[in-house]
């Protein structure tokens, strides 16, 4: 409470559905960002043992998590902090345009590649995210993409590693969820793909996953069902956000 300031609204880096980040300085002058999460669907003894795992988790395409906090039904994550915010705040800035160039949206396109690859394929146990969105994806001072906390990952069952059931009841951020998923409600590896997707249509266009203010006002649908519109109309070149063009 003393490193957030009595968890001020000022020092609020993010708020997502499974909680609120906020940036936090210790004693010591450190800097590192916790975040409060809401109220979870995991048992006293269930949340340390995934969070131990998850505190395993090492590559350079993941925020690390330094450490969890478990008072009463208080439950706190604490990961290092990452100076530039979320790709979905560098995108989408309150004020004015997006200044990143194409070089950067590149390098953070790769970065991502990386970290989603590694998770659901190298990591041991191989992990499906299911919450990948521009605003879990968080930039170090030198813009390197991080994926931040796994807020519904699923630890894949060693015995099979292409299906994990969708436990938790909790839907995605909308626009980045594989259509199928809310018939299915059972999460894949093709599932992160696809939201993995929809992130690199917000780099290219610069829109919104939920909103595209290109389309027409009689346009009701999310990013990808533009993309689609405007590949079967051959106007795919007019996607790309204006600042990139050349």
């Amino acid at each position: 409470m003393k490193a957030t300031d009595n968890f001020g609204k000022s020092n609020i880096i993010g708020t997502g559905r499974s909680g609120t980040a906020y940036k936090a300085v210790l004693h010591d002058g450190t800097s590192v960002m916790v975040k409060r999460l809401q109220e979870s669907q995991h048992s006293e003894k269930e949340f340390p043992s995934e969070m131990n795992i998850l505190g395993s988790v090492k590559h350079c395409n993941l925020v690390s998590l330094l450490g969890f906090c478990v008072a009463k039904k208080e439950r706190f994550l604490v990961y290092k902090n990452m100076p530039n915010g979320t790709l979905h705040g560098q995108l989408h800035p309150a004020a004015g345009a997006c200044t990143m160039d194409w070089p950067l949206r590149l390098k953070i396109a790769i970065g991502e590649a990386k970290g989603l690859a590694w998770l659901n394929h190298s990591s041991n146990p191989r992990i499906i995210h299911q919450n990948i969105s521009s605003k879990c994806i968080l930039l170090d001072a030198d813009f390197e993409p991080k994926f931040f906390y796994f807020g519904l990952a699923r630890l894949m069952n060693p015995i099979d590693t292409h299906l994990s059931t969708f436990v938790n009841g909790e839907f995605r951020d909308l626009g980045y969820v594989v259509p199928e998923y809310t018939k299915t409600l059972v999460a894949t590896p093709k599932g992160d793909i696809y939201s993995f997707g929809t992130v690199l249509f917000e780099l290219v266009t610069g829109e919104r996953s939920t909103h595209v203010s290109k389309a027409p006002k009689t346009f009701k649908g999310n990013l990808v069902e533009w993309i689609q519109q405007q590949s079967s109309n051959a106007k795919l070149h007019e996607a790309i956000d204006e600042s990139l063009v050349g």
